[in-house]
C-alpha cells in the first residue's frame, strides 16, 4: 500500500504529491485526509494524505510514512477541498495556513445553522441584544467607524480592533468570548471557531480588503458561506448588494437614496465634459475619478487618487449595470459603492453619459429584484457561483492537455483562448483537478466572477 501525500507548507511544493509506503501496522488505519508524520529531504515533516494506492512501485526506493498523527472527517476535507479548488490552490498549503499548527483545533460542526444579508444601514438593527455579537470589518477605518456608528445607536461595544499589532490581536482573540460585542479585522476570522451562541456579522462585504493577496485573492465572505455551509454558526452579511458570485438569494435590497447625482448627458464624451465644465467653473474643486480618459481633459482641476481621500466630485462615465441585456451584479456593485461612498464623503457622483439612462427607475426594488433572478438562472446553468468555478486563460499555440474541465480552444487576435469549468461536489476529483492545475502554471489561469 502506498500513500500520495503534501507537504503542509507554505505552498513551496505547490500541487506537488509525493509518494511513501504505508507500513502494515498503519495500513488499516491510514485513510484519505490523515494528518502523517513523514521523513521528508531528511527533515521530519507533517503531510496530509490526499491519495492511496496500490501500484507497483520499488517500495526499496520509498521512505515510509512514520507515524499518523490525526484525520481529517469528512467535513473538513470537503471544506479544504473546495477552498483549495476555488482559488488555485492546494490543501497543505491551507493546513499551514489556516490552522498554523499540527495540533490545531479543526472547524467541527455544530446545530445552529443561519445564513442572512441586509443592507449595510441595518446592522444596529440586527445586532441581537440576546447573544454575543463578533463583527468583522475590513479596515481599521471602517472598524473605528462602525464603533463610533453602533455607540450613536445605543450598542455597548466592549472592544474594537484599533491597530493590527499583534499583541493586541491576540489578547482580543483570548478574551473574544467575554465580550457581549466586538469588533475584529476580518482576517481574525480565520483564527476564530465558531461558537453555537454567537452571531457573527460580516460589515461592507463588498470592499476589495475582503480578498487576501497571498491566497490567490482568496474572499473571507466566501471562506464564510463556505463555513457556514459545512460546519454551520449564525452568520450575517452587510453590503449594498450581495455579490451574487458566492450568495444564491439577494435580501432586503433597497432603492439607494440618488439626491447626491447628477447625470450629464451629450452626444459624445466630450459633449458631456464641455457641460460639466460650465456647471463647474472652480478649479479648485476636488475630483475622484477612475477613467483615466478624463485625465487630459480635466487637467486643470485639482485631483486626488484615491476613493478614501477627501473629494468634492466623483465622476463615473457611461456606468452601467448590464450586459448584454442583463443585470451585471459586478457592475451594480460598483455603482452603488461609488454612489454610497460620495453620500458619506458629503460630495456628488456625477455621471457622464451618451447614454439616456433613468437611473432610479433602474434602481428600483422591483426592477433589481427581477434581473437578480435572471441572473441566479444563468450563473446556475453556466457560473460562476458558490459550487460552480469557471478559469480562463490564453495561449499562443494549441495546448497538448485534454479533460473534461478544459473547454476550448476560441481564437481571438491570434491566441488561442481556454476555459476551466469546475462543478464542486462530494465527489470532486481534487486530485485530476490539482494535477490539471499544476500542468497549467505557466499559463497563469485567472478566476471568473462574473458571468
Amino acid at each position: 500500500m502506498f500513500a500520495d501525500v503534501e507537504i503542509i507548507s507554505n505552498n513551496t511544493y505547490k500541487f506537488q504529491l509525493f509518494t511513501y509506503s504505508v507500513p502494515k501496522n498503519l495500513s488499516n488505519k491510514i485513510d484519505i485526509g490523515s494528518l502523517v508524520s513523514v521523513n521528508f529531504r531528511n527533515r521530519k515533516k507533517t503531510a496530509v494524505v490526499v491519495n492511496i494506492h496500490n501500484k507497483n512501485l520499488k517500495i526499496k526506493t520509498l521512505k515510509p510514512v512514520e507515524r499518523i498523527i490525526s484525520k481529517l472527517d469528512q467535513d473538513q476535507l470537503l471544506f479544504l477541498k473546495h477552498v483549495a479548488v476555488s482559488y488555485y490552490l492546494n490543501i497543505g498549503f491551507l493546513i499551514f495556513n489556516l490552522y498554523k499548527d499540527v495540533n490545531f483545533k479543526l472547524d467541527r460542526k455544530i446545530k445552529n445553522k443561519s445564513l442572512s444579508i441586509h443592507n449595510n444601514t441595518e446592522i444596529d438593527k440586527v445586532i441581537s441584544t440576546n447573544s454575543k455579537n463578533v463583527i468583522f470589518t475590513p479596515s481599521l477605518k471602517s472598524t473605528k467607524n462602525l464603533q463610533s456608528y453602533l455607540t450613536k445607536k445605543g450598542i455597548k461595544v466592549n472592544f474594537y480592533q484599533k491597530t493590527g499589532g499583534k499583541d493586541e490581536i491576540q489578547n482580543a482573540l483570548s478574551t473574544v468570548n467575554k465580550f457581549d460585542n466586538c469588533i475584529l479585522l476580518a482576517n481574525n476570522f480565520l483564527k476564530i471557531k465558531p461558537h453555537p451562541t454567537t452571531n457573527y456579522h460580516f460589515f461592507d462585504t463588498n470592499d476589495y480588503s475582503y480578498n487576501l493577496p497571498k491566497f490567490n485573492s482568496l474572499n473571507i465572505i466566501e471562506l464564510s458561506v463556505l463555513k457556514n455551509k459545512y460546519f454551520g454558526g449564525n452568520y450575517h452579511y452587510y453590503n449594498e448588494y450581495p455579490s451574487l458570485n458566492f450568495f444564491n438569494k439577494i435580501e432586503n435590497y433597497k432603492t439607494p437614496e440618488l439626491s447626491n447625482i447628477q447625470i450629464y448627458h451629450g452626444n459624445s464624451l466630450q459633449d458631456c465634459i464641455e457641460l460639466f465644465k460650465t456647471k463647474h467653473t472652480d478649479k479648485n474643486l476636488k475630483l475622484f475619478f477612475q477613467d483615466e480618459i478624463l485625465n487630459e481633459s480635466l487637467n486643470e482641476y485639482k485631483t486626488v487618487k484615491s476613493e478614501n481621500d477627501s473629494y468634492d466630485l466623483n465622476i463615473l462615465v457611461n456606468p452601467t449595470i448590464s450586459f448584454k441585456g442583463k443585470l451585471n451584479s459586478e457592475r451594480l456593485i460598483y455603482l452603488l459603492r461609488q454612489i454610497e461612498r460620495s453620500k458619506q464623503n458629503n460630495s456628488l457622483t456625477i455621471i457622464l453619459t451618451t447614454k439616456d439612462i433613468n437611473l432610479k427607475e433602474s434602481l428600483k426594488n422591483s426592477n433589481i429584484t427581477k434581473w437578480s433572478k435572471e441572473e441566479l438562472v444563468s450563473r446556475s446553468k453556466w457560473g460562476p457561483n458558490l459550487n460552480h468555478k469557471v478559469f480562463r486563460f490564453s495561449t499562443d499555440s494549441i495546448i497538448q492537455y485534454e479533460n473534461e474541465y478544459i473547454l476550448g480552444p476560441k481564437k481571438v487576435d491570434n491566441l488561442y483562448e481556454y476555459e476551466i469549468n469546475i462543478n464542486l461536489s462530494k465527489d470532486t476529483n481534487y486530485n485530476e483537478i490539482t494535477n490539471m492545475y499544476s500542468k497549467l502554471l505557466q499559463y497563469e489561469p485567472r478566476k471568473v466572477i462574473s458571468i
